[in-house]
């Protein structure tokens, strides 16, 4: 399977948790000139930002060692964009990284919560 394949696969286990744990997707592959984000979902507290990392397995790294800090600065930026142009400055939010290991048959997910600020 290609690795364009496999990230679409995990970022659609990864929307199925988020909505099988109470949050509402609101939008997915969010683009902006200053990059962007995986998925945007929304739960009673938060909006939460979500980057996606999906790998066929463990063995060489963790999937979240790939969010280093440009991707966070591009992330970042593209996440206030989306809040100013959705008028939700009032609420509070969040940046998670969702790590996907064996997408293909019994696949894993972690969800690291508040990945960085």
């Amino acid at each position: 399977m290609d690795k364009r394949l496999v990230g679409k696969l995990g970022e659609k286990l990864v929307c199925k948790w988020y909505q099988d744990h109470k949050y509402e997707l609101l939008s997915v592959n969010y683009r902006t000139r200053f990059g962007e984000i995986d998925i945007i979902a929304r739960n009673k507290k938060y909006v939460v930002f979500i980057e996606v990392k999906t790998r066929k397995d463990s063995s060489f790294s963790h999937a979240r060692e790939y969010v280093d800090a440009r991707k966070q600065q591009r992330i970042k930026s593209a996440a206030a964009s989306y809040v100013a142009l959705y008028d939700l400055e009032d609420i509070p939010i969040r940046f998670d990284v969702a790590e996907v290991y064996h997408p293909e048959n019994n696949p894993v997910i972690n969800i690291i919560e508040n990945a960085f600020e």
